[in-house]
């Protein structure tokens, strides 16, 4: 999971829905959509519910495991609340951290954010990110069930919903459904249980991870106030000497990239990969070369004499293009300058700040 994954790549991520079912989580909304196409031309010639057999089978499933449960507005049943103690849930909050478990009506698990029960059902990786995962609050990003679920919650809530196979997607943008009628005659999907806790909530998501660095850096690096918004940069070795690398240097580091929470997503040294649990033997663990450039932009890394290296991330860029003879640094921003909301892998979650320890080191 290396920071040379090419913006332009980042960039392209930009199109992509936002879902509660990334990384290491199934979608079902695309597959809802699939079969929706599908039964399209038969829906407008039949009067009938595309979900008949499944509503009568999803009422009968309800009256024998949960009687006398009714269904929310839209049409979720929430069978089991334990409320929390921070804010409620308004209107406003646009961004829902959220860990959640999902399973069918047998019991099957089908995707987890939790790691114990990634480690209990045998999922469990240990270079994963397991935890509070971002979810928009748009039907366009989110299936309307889960975002109908979160309703009424307060952070540290834990919500348990039968969420109907027609709720269980997301808008496509045209639709303009209001009630629960309307998922039901035009929309299907796969009937799925959710149980769900709301970590924390916000309206500004880059204020969110700022405020996180803040707490972080304060914690440890010193305490060291940003270079400019969502960056930070604390001298951890002082430089052999100080002039500025010529913009067409050509110099080597090792480094290691964490998430704040400590957890270690990539780096160059062995042993470090090994105690953090994301050693490949199909990787070589040695200095990368970096050549630098007019703009930091264009810094590039790994490669070798004769093969060029990618582009990367921009905070990691940056710290790059700042870095002197010999110096050791650690350097931490916020998600614009990192993976943004597309995060990367099943390792680096969306808006994810991220923090890198830097030394530039003798050629290997």
């Amino acid at each position: 999971m290396s920071p040379t994954i090419e913006r332009t790549a980042i960039k392209k991520k930009k199109t992509d829905s936002m879902r509660i079912f990334g990384n290491k989580i199934v979608s079902l909304a695309m597959a809802a959509a699939t079969v929706a196409s599908l039964a399209g031309a038969c829906a407008k010639e039949n009067t009938e519910s595309v979900n008949a057999d499944n509503k009568i089978y999803l009422d009968a499933w309800m009256s024998t495991r949960h009687p006398g449960i009714q269904p929310t507005g839209l049409g979720v049943y929430i069978i089991d609340d334990q409320a929390g103690t921070g804010e409620a849930v308004t209107e406003d909050d646009y961004y829902f951290f959220v860990r959640y478990t999902k399973t069918d009506l047998d019991g099957t698990i089908g995707s987890t954010t939790e790691e114990k029960v990634a480690q209990r059902i045998g999922t469990y990786t240990k270079g994963d990110y397991y935890g509070p995962t971002v979810v928009l609050n748009s039907g366009l990003a989110t299936q309307v069930g889960v975002l109908e679920m979160i309703k009424g919650m307060k952070v540290g809530g834990t919500r348990t919903a039968v969420v109907p196979g027609w709720l269980n997607v997301t808008i496509k943008g045209t639709e303009g459904y209001e009630t629960g009628e309307d998922y039901l005659e035009n929309e299907t999907g796969s009937n799925a249980i959710y149980t769900i806790t709301l970590a924390d909530k916000t309206t500004d998501i880059h204020k969110w991870e700022v405020d996180s660095l803040e707490r972080y850096t304060a914690r440890v690096m010193d305490n060291v106030d940003s270079t400019f918004y969502g960056y930070y940069y604390q001298q951890l070795k002082a430089p052999s000497d100080t002039t500025t690398f010529p913009r067409d240097t050509t110099f080597y580091i090792n480094y290691t990239g964490r998430l704040l929470n400590g957890q270690v997503f990539d780096t160059t040294i062995e042993d470090t990969a090994k105690v953090h649990g994301i050693y490949s033997s199909s990787k070589t663990y040695e200095p990368q070369m970096v050549k630098l450039s007019e703009t930091y932009a264009d810094i590039t890394l790994g490669g070798s004499g004769s093969s060029d290296g990618s582009t990367t991330i921009n905070g990691f860029a940056y710290c790059l293009s700042k870095m002197k003879a010999f110096e050791k640094g650690a350097c931490a921003f916020y998600s614009y300058l990192g993976y943004g909301y597309s995060g990367n892998g099943n390792a680096i979650p969306a808006y994810a700040p991220l923090t890198f320890e830097i030394e530039v080191v003798d050629k290997p």
